[in-house]
C-alpha cells in the first residue's frame, strides 16, 4: 500500500473512529453522572403533583396493583386516609398526555393535574388548563359525558380516557382492598 492510498482512505477513517470512540465514552459517561439527578427530579416532581392534586396529603404509599391495562402509569395511596392519587398516560393528538387524578375515598374527584406539553400551544394545551380541569372535580364514575374542546378534540378525549382510567383503577383497588 502506498502512502498516498493510506493518507486518503485509511487516516481519515482512523480518525473518524476515534473521534466517535471519544464522543461515545463522553457520552456514555454524562449520561452516567446525570441520570440519578434526573430520575431524583422526577420523583420530586411527581410527589409535588401528588401533593397539588391531594390537598392536606401527609405522604404517600404506592399501591401494587394490576391496573396497567388500563392505561395507568401509577397509584398511591394517601397515608392518613385522605384518598388515592393515581397517574394514567393516553395518546393525544402530538404525543403522551398524563393526567394525575386526586380521588377521595368515596370516589370523587378531588384534584387533577393534566401534563399536555406535547399538544399544540394554543389549542391541545387547553385541555390541561383549569377550566378544562374543572368539568371533572367532584365527578365520579365515568365521565364520558364531559364535553371535549373545540379543535383539541384528541387532547381533550386523551384526558378523559386518562380520568376514566383512574377512576376504574381506583374501583379496582377498593375491590381487591
Amino acid at each position: 500500500m502506498t502512502k498516498e492510498k493510506f493518507e486518503e482512505y485509511i487516516k481519515p477513517f482512523v480518525v473518524l473512529v476515534a473521534i466517535c470512540l471519544a464522543v461515545a465514552f463522553l457520552l456514555a459517561f454524562t449520561n452516567d453522572k446525570t441520570a440519578p439527578v434526573i430520575a431524583e427530579n422526577a420523583a420530586l416532581e411527581a410527589e409535588k403533583t401528588r401533593q397539588q392534586v391531594l390537598s392536606g396529603a401527609v405522604g404517600f404509599e404506592e399501591v401494587d396493583c394490576d391496573t396497567q391495562a388500563l392505561g395507568i402509569d401509577s397509584a398511591y395511596y394517601e397515608t392518613s386516609g385522605l384518598g388515592y392519587v393515581i397517574s394514567a398516560t393516553a395518546k393525544g393528538y402530538g404525543g403522551d398526555v398524563t393526567v394525575t387524578v386526586g380521588i377521595d375515598n368515596d370516589g370523587s374527584i378531588v384534584g387533577m393535574q393534566a401534563n399536555v406539553s406535547s399538544e399544540t400551544t394554543g389549542i391541545g394545551s387547553k385541555a390541561g388548563e383549569g377550566a378544562y380541569i374543572e368539568n371533572f372535580i367532584g365527578r365520579s364514575g365515568n365521565v364520558d359525558d364531559v364535553d371535549t374542546i373545540t379543535n383539541a378534540t384528541y387532547s381533550s378525549s386523551a384526558v378523559k380516557t386518562c380520568v376514566n382510567a383512574a377512576l376504574a383503577a381506583f374501583d379496582q383497588i377498593r375491590e381487591e382492598g
